[in-house]
């Protein structure tokens, strides 16, 4: 199976100065997302007081697909996607 670098490339046409561009994008948009929302997970995971308790109204009665739809965009991404902005 061909690299994600293989993939722009590629899609590019062989241009490796647009390919590095096209990656570069999508990674850095990528991963700026997956350490976001980890910070924010944490937050939420460790709040107390009212902060708390609003969290825990608002998770009350969520089924665990809804929590699993809400990362969708992290654990959907493969190979064949991987350079489509999520």
């Amino acid at each position: 199976m061909p690299s994600r670098w293989a993939k722009a490339l590629e899609r590019c046409g062989g241009d490796a100065q647009q390919a590095f561009a096209l990656y570069e994008s999508v990674r850095i948009s990528r991963t700026a997302r997956i350490v976001w929302s980890t910070r924010e997970m944490g937050r939420l995971y460790h709040v107390a007081g009212v902060e708390r308790q609003m969290r825990n109204l608002l998770w009350k009665g969520k089924s665990q697909k809804a929590f699993y739809h809400n990362i969708e965009w992290l654990y959907g991404w493969k190979e064949d996607n991987c350079l489509e902005p999520r």
